[in-house]
């Protein structure tokens, strides 16, 4: 786990040691750099596999035709390396990035289809003068780049491209219009007119030669004509089987892992299979909040802690004023542009206070999306079976839902069900999309300065990623989620807001042959009446405490509502005389959602604080 940069073409004589150091904190163990006349390449080092010095990078070919800067893991490099072993290779260390650079050496670009894994990585190859970089399957690891003037600049972070001082920070006004409507900025764009991000499962080759870049998408989450023809039981089995061996794969570290523990059904799966396989004792760590009861499931982390003798830890976080200006700022440095979710403060508290315990964690990540958790998924498929006796009754139910107050209970039923009445008598992926967003379409036309009508007249991002896929709404809604907001949103926190802690998280879930199975499992395998996850449940039920099962979905949430009721100082800059939101959104508009939420009318408080990350983002940007 790193931080990976660099520049292929001219560059200016100046100090590009200072200039990898920027994303130090991605790699505090080591950081080297290698160039010629035509190429540049950086890497900060987070060891985790082989700890020896050997194993740094950037990294040369067993022939020094290729060099390779590399961020994340190969989980199933040991299988890879006997094969190769087979071919006549023979290693120098024990890590999987030689794995990786030796495996590109033999089978090329085909290399991709054998990883099981988390990366982002570039090689550059001396002999064709030709970059050649790929992003893992699911979009765990991050890969930004540019091609400007004649130069190709990459790295792990927008702040990388930037610095460089190669490429211009031209903001892309699209880019704020999307914020908006998704709270995260969709790949392939960025909120910069210049720079772009590789897709999950999308590489890109940059001839120096011809100042041409290439890219292919080398793995997409399958679009199933048909489910799999497998019984129930069948499915149990196969799932343990499969999120078993993810899990045993996970488990390769030569420093300290545990995982994060919520007590939902996700993580507690996770740490039951590591609490069978592992021979230490499982570490493991939650979150807590005293003073904030809707939002605290310690008490179940501590029940599935006790069931499964394992080590836990509870973190209560204590967040001020100071605090809490403290982690707007951080949310702006890591990501480099507007990026609306607050539950990344929970990762990086939870990562900063148990790194001297453990340098990586298994985490729960995507089984919502890959089983069916959502709660917006039992509502949909409700639209796509009644329909029709819903939209005879949505009046009446919408005018009743707009007169109550929301309470900020953590599940938002209220705002749910406003929105769901409100997008029933649209097309399944038109309420899909609507569901989803952070500001709705009609009310971001209302909140939008009018010259700006015309980005929000042609979204529809999340809708046809709903129609790209066949078959029940289900399945439509969880492909779409794993193609935009578990990468764009949920992956792209987790990477920013752990790193920044040189912290490495793993993701059992998205190993890829679980997610293509999980692809083509008949949708009642993952809802029925108003079980969700049903097949996950079932797979695990012997092994869990009843409450894992039983309780209603809480999710990991922080409580925004109640911090920026404590310190509603801080919302006073998007309203104010000075404020850079001006220039996109109506003024009387946000006085509308200020009011709104201190009569305690609407639990707008996530949009509040959408605004308030894209207010200090603009003051950055000057």
């Amino acid at each position: 786990m790193c931080g990976i940069g660099g520049i292929i073409g001219p560059r200016p004589n100046r100090d590009w040691r200072s200039w990898a150091a920027r994303t130090s904190y991605r790699g505090p163990d080591a950081l080297d750099l290698w160039s010629d006349d035509h190429a540049l390449l950086a890497h900060n080092r987070l060891s985790i596999i082989d700890l020896s010095t050997s194993a740094n990078q950037p990294m040369a070919s067993q022939n020094q035709r290729y060099i390779v800067v590399f961020n994340g893991e190969i989980f199933n490099f040991l299988e890879l390396r006997a094969e190769l072993e087979t071919r006549g290779v023979v290693f120098k260390t024990h890590s999987d990035t030689e794995v990786l650079l030796e495996g590109y050496v033999i089978w090329g670009e085909a290399v991709l289809a054998r990883l099981e894994g988390m990366f982002a990585f570039a090689i550059w190859d001396k002999a064709t003068r030709q970059l050649f970089a790929a992003r893992d399957h699911a979009g765990i690891k991050p890969f930004f780049y540019s091609c400007h003037r004649g130069v190709f600049v990459f790295g792990s972070e927008i702040k990388v491209v930037l610095e460089s001082g190669l490429v211009p920070r031209d903001i892309r006004q699209d880019g704020i219009v999307e914020y908006l409507a998704y709270s995260y900025v969709p790949a392939p764009h960025t909120a910069f007119a210049n720079i772009q991000c590789l897709e999950p499962g999308e590489s890109i080759r940059f001839d120096l030669g011809r100042n041409q870049a290439s890219n292919k998408r080398w793995w997409k989450l399958p679009v199933v004509d048909k489910p799999l023809s497998i019984s129930f039981d069948e499915a149990k089995t196969e799932l343990a089987r499969l999120l078993s061996q993810s899990i045993r794969r996970r488990l390769i570290s030569d420093v300290p892992l545990g995982a994060f523990l919520s007590g939902g059904v996700d993580s507690s799966v996770i740490v039951a299979e590591m609490a069978s396989v592992s021979q230490k004792k499982v570490k493991t760590f939650a979150i807590g909040y005293r003073e904030n009861a809707a939002y605290d499931e310690s008490v179940y982390a501590e029940q599935v802690a006790a069931h499964l003798g394992v080590e836990h830890e509870t973190i209560y976080p204590e967040l001020g004023g100071a605090d809490l200006d403290s982690y707007l700022d951080l949310i702006v440095n890591q990501f480099d542009q507007p990026y609306g979710n607050a539950t990344v403060i929970l990762t990086s508290i939870l990562t900063r206070n148990v790194r001297d315990k453990v340098t990586v964690a298994l985490v729960g990540d995507g089984g919502d999306e890959l089983f069916g958790g959502y709660p917006r998924y039992w509502a949909l498929g409700q639209q796509e079976r009644f329909g029709p006796l819903v939209r005879r009754v949505r009046g009446p139910l919408l005018g009743l839902m707009r007169m109550l107050p929301e309470t900020p209970k953590g599940n938002h039923v209220a705002r749910r069900l406003r929105r769901f009445l409100t997008a029933s008598d649209s097309d399944l992926g038109v309420a899909f999309e609507e569901s989803t967003r952070l500001f709705p379409a009609q009310q971001l036309r209302e909140l939008i300065q009018p010259v700006f009508e015309p980005q929000v007249a042609r979204q529809g991002f999340l809708a046809g990623l709903f129609h790209e896929a066949d078959g029940a709404a289900l399945t439509r809604a969880c492909y779409a989620d794993q193609c935009s907001f578990l990468p764009y949103n949920l992956l792209e926190g987790a990477d920013r807001m752990s790193m920044v802690n040189s912290f490495e998280l793993r993701l059992p879930f998205l190993d890829r042959e679980l997610m293509e199975f999980a692809a083509a499992l008949p949708p009642e395998f993952k809802i029925r009446g108003r079980m969700q996850k049903r097949l996950l449940k079932e797979a695990y039920r012997d092994r869990l405490p009843d409450a894992v099962f039983n309780r209603p979905k809480r999710g990991f949430n922080p409580p925004v509502w109640h911090w920026l009721k404590a310190n509603r100082s801080l919302l006073e800059p998007i309203a104010g005389p000075t404020s850079r939101l001006a220039q996109y959104i109506q003024p009387q508009v946000i006085s509308g959602l200020l009011d709104r939420f201190d009569a305690n009318m609407q639990d707008n408080s996530t949009q509040l604080w959408s605004l308030l990350v894209l207010e200090r983002w603009l003051a950055r940007q000057g």
